[in-house]
């Protein structure tokens, strides 16, 4: 795009011409405000959805760690596996839970 130059001489510029000028300098000054809005905004969801699949792989991980360990200690007793698995589930909806948290608390920002 081109900016837009006024013809100088030794005259004085006319009010409309000055008036013009202004007017397009503006409308330039307004675009780039909002193309750096786009630019920040876009950084923003960018961080957001990083940190969701952080956390989301974080809860995977220690949902996975849980469960050998339930499998584990399941047959070290195996009489307790219903209390194990209930122990696992809490965890596992404990962990949903504050992923969702996340999505949510990170929606109002």
């Amino acid at each position: 795009m081109k900016d837009v130059s006024l013809y100088r001489s030794s005259e004085l510029v006319p009010s409309d011409v000055r008036l013009a000028a202004r007017t397009v300098s503006r409308h330039h000054v307004g675009g780039q405000a909002r193309i750096a809005k786009i630019d920040v905004d876009t950084d923003v969801v960018m961080a957001k959805i990083d940190a969701l699949t952080t956390a989301t792989g974080s809860a995977m991980s220690n949902m996975v760690r849980v469960a050998q360990v339930q499998r584990q200690l399941e047959q070290l007793v195996p009489e307790a596996s219903g209390r194990l698995a209930m122990l696992a589930d809490d965890h596992a909806l404990a962990m949903s839970d504050a992923v969702a948290d996340l999505r949510r608390d990170m929606r109002r920002r």
